[in-house]
């Protein structure tokens, strides 16, 4: 009978035992799919950062495309001025110098600043060259 109650023990042990290492196991499989779902999300999460990244990066590439058209833009533009105003300076030079022999050369023409005002040649005269 002692031994009897012995197995009996031990088998009540035993399966404690077992029972116990079952708990821990199912515990550790839950940990387990817990980290799992973490990582999914962080790798989801992380995909999502590379697409933005990529977007921003492309946003920003096509900016400094434009930026770099305008500012070549704006210096077409400005050689362009500095050309006209040569121009212009060059038909007042060219204006005062023709007229300079004459009586009137010294008096200022009444409202010339809205007529006087070279669009394009209308003969081969250097003035307009």
């Amino acid at each position: 009978m002692a031994i009897s109650k012995f197995k009996l023990i031990a088998a009540a042990g035993v399966l404690t035992a077992l029972s116990m290492l079952m708990w821990r196991s199912s515990q550790t499989v839950q940990k387990l799919e817990a980290a799992q779902a973490l990582v999914v999300e962080q790798q989801i999460q992380s995909n999502q950062l590379v697409e933005v990244n990529q977007s921003m990066q492309s946003t920003i590439t096509r900016l400094e495309q434009a930026s770099h058209q305008e500012r070549l833009a704006a210096e077409h533009n400005e050689r362009q001025r500095q050309q006209w105003q040569q121009r212009a300076l060059k038909a007042q030079r060219q204006i005062d110098k023709d007229i300079a022999h004459e009586k009137c050369a010294d008096l200022p023409i009444p409202n010339a600043s809205q007529w006087l005002y070279y669009t394009k040649p209308t003969s081969g005269d250097s003035i307009q060259n």
